[in-house]
């Protein structure tokens, strides 16, 4: 698997009712608490939370005046959309939270707070800037692992003509603490991420290289959502780059860390994994669930954008 060769390369909800969302526009929101250093942080830096900002954002858009109530292992928390407010019934601990829809790239602080390392192959990290791209050289073992997994698992055989390693920091520190929350809510000691392909036009790689995949784009900017309203991956590049958008004779790919974990058959109006369940069961969305080769996604704290591939359009 790709994944192991990369690293040896170095809830209880009783007062929202159901009502229509009432947001429908395009812009992906976020959910961001101020920690004690006085520096807003996007939930997903707090290892103790239990909640994405997606998840947060779906309860907001059903009541935006709502209270949300759920037990944690630090006893019961209350969140209060109407006071921006958490809550800690037990200790009276309350914290200020907002909702933005930027992502506050540029925030360190020490806290109490412990970031992942970014990973050990990884070159010339520069936390200031919102990413890097780095070209990797066609001779390294780096280029040859992931061009043969193109071609072997990906079942694509086109001459590549670049492979870029993406670097940001700040969505590899979101990656990872999804992954270690969602182990701890299952109580699992490691969960089933893949290399997964996405095609997409050139354009939106920039975007997607700052600010990650957008998995709540509207009805009216998605189309053929056959598994659910989420992000697309595909097992093999060879049916991803059919929805890469050739540019001045290129086409891209992107080749994706997917934390998949259990899925389940995805349907068209699926906006979540788990639509009809009581508890969060599910991770991901799939095509056929003994033989996966379609992946929907509907968190993008559970994807880091790993490298772009460049290959000759016919």
């Amino acid at each position: 698997m790709l994944c192991e060769e990369l690293s040896a390369l170095a809830l209880e909800d009783d007062t929202i009712d159901e009502v229509e969302y009432m947001d429908t526009s395009d812009t992906q929101w976020y959910w961001y608490y101020k920690a004690k250093c006085g520096v807003w942080h996007r939930v997903e830096d707090d290892p103790k939370s239990l909640m994405s900002s997606g998840d947060l954002e779906r309860y907001y858009l059903r009541n935006p005046q709502g209270v949300i109530n759920m037990s944690t292992a630090g006893g019961q928390i209350q969140i209060n959309f109407a006071a921006s407010t958490q809550v800690n019934l037990k200790t009276g601990t309350e914290k200020r939270i907002k909702r933005s829809f930027q992502t506050d790239t540029g925030f360190r602080c020490k806290c109490d707070e412990i970031y992942p390392s970014p990973p050990p192959h990884w070159r010339g990290v520069d936390p200031q800037t919102p990413y890097q791209l780095i070209s990797l050289r066609k001779d390294s073992s780096e280029y040859q692992m992931v061009e043969r997994f193109v071609s072997h698992d990906g079942l694509l055989n086109v001459p590549i003509i670049s492979i870029k390693r993406i670097q940001n920091i700040d969505l590899w520190e979101l990656f990872c603490r999804k992954k270690i929350q969602l182990m701890r809510i299952k109580g699992q000691s490691d969960i089933k991420e893949q290399m997964l392909f996405h095609g997409t036009d050139a354009k939106n790689v920039h975007s997607i290289c700052t600010f990650n995949f957008n998995c709540r784009l509207s009805d009216t900017k998605r189309t053929a959502h056959v598994y659910g309203k989420g992000t697309y991956f595909a097992k093999h590049a060879s049916h991803a780059i059919r929805y890469s958008k050739a540019r001045h004779g290129t086409r891209v790919l992107l080749l994706a860390r997917v934390i998949v974990g259990k899925y389940k058959t995805g349907h068209r109006d699926d906006c979540t994994p788990n639509d009809e369940q009581d508890e969060n069961i599910h991770d991901s969305c799939v095509d056929d669930v003994c033989h996966p080769k379609i992946f929907v996604i509907f968190d993008s704290t559970q994807i880091y954008p790993e490298y772009i591939l460049e290959f000759r359009s016919n």
